[in-house]
């Protein structure tokens, strides 16, 4: 069920298929009712150390720039993870550290993640946290980078752990490892609106 919003962390077992959301609210499995979606932040908390919350949540200084705004994923843009189920997907990077996130699928039907995040612009690509609060908890890591109106966006849920291992800024785009999950399936493509 990949719920990924490629801009909320995906789990290759989120999405069944199109309008089968399986990671809802409830439980805690990877092809549960619980884990969500794909790009979570994480609120409350010194942005320095990626627990950010109120105020500016980018931190440092990086080539990339900065993630604050609205973009969309659709057609060619979206990864070959959510490409069979999705449409469109939206994302919406708030100042203040918080983030929306609406997926669409095949079959027209919506589903909105919610939450906070934070980014350390210190490195490039900028490493990412996402604590979702909607419609369930999880949190997620990852890198992005920012070029022009172009946003290159990398997440995946790491709590509750399903064994992935988001991609570092070191290990750089496609690197994110673990079940069902092949070597750039997971790399997604926003532009700006």
């Amino acid at each position: 069920m990949i719920f990924l919003l490629a801009l909320t962390a995906c789990l290759p077992d989120d999405v069944n298929t199109p309008g089968t959301y399986d990671n809802v609210a409830g439980d805690t499995g990877p092809t549960g009712n619980g884990g969500g979606d794909t790009d979570t932040g994480n609120g409350g908390g010194d942005t320095d150390t990626g627990n950010g919350g109120g105020g500016d949540t980018e931190t440092g200084s990086s080539t990339s720039g900065t993630i604050v705004g609205d973009w969309r994923s659709e057609g060619a843009d979206l990864s070959e993870l959510f490409a069979p189920y999705y449409s469109w997907i939206s994302a919406a990077f708030r100042k203040d550290g918080s983030y929306t996130v609406v997926a669409t699928d095949t079959d027209g039907k919506s589903v909105t993640f919610i939450g906070t995040y934070a980014a350390d612009t210190r490195t490039d690509p900028a490493n990412i946290e996402l604590v979702q609060t909607s419609p369930s908890n999880a949190v997620s890591d990852g890198i992005y980078a920012v070029d022009g109106d172009t946003l290159t966006y990398e997440v995946v849920i790491v709590e509750p752990s399903y064994g992935y291992t988001p991609a570092t800024p070191a290990s750089g785009f496609g690197s994110t490892s673990g079940p069902k999950l092949g070597a750039g399936q997971n790399v997604q493509t926003y532009r700006r609106q």
